[in-house]
């Protein structure tokens, strides 16, 4: 008998495994599954909302800045203006490489 098989049925052969973890071919047990689609989608849709928050605070910032120029100092209505305009840089970059992907893999066919 050849180690490592438990047993042998026509041209299925199921193997011995050691650890929970292996995969075994026993589809009837639950096992926790690992959402990596959501957990992008969730993962993604954070950080444009971090990236709005940056834009709108921006956007606050410049504005008490005309209405109440003495509540808010130039530094940091600057600071918050490069920040949101480096965010948006760098979400629009993602969109271009994610979308360049896409044609990529539309073009393989």
């Amino acid at each position: 008998m050849i180690t490592g098989i438990d047993q042998q049925v026509g041209h299925i052969v199921k193997m011995k495994t050691s650890s929970p973890l292996h995969y075994d071919n026993d589809f009837r047990v639950e096992r926790e599954t690992d959402d990596v689609s959501g957990s992008f989608a969730d993962m993604f849709n954070k950080s444009l909302g971090k990236v709005n928050d940056l834009q709108v605070d921006s956007e606050n910032l410049s504005q008490k800045m005309i209405y109440e120029p003495e509540s808010v100092d130039i530094h940091t209505v600057m600071i918050a203006a490069q920040k949101a305009e480096i965010a948006l840089t760098f979400a629009k970059s993602i969109r271009d490489e994610a979308i360049r992907a896409y044609r990529e893999l539309v073009n393989l066919r």
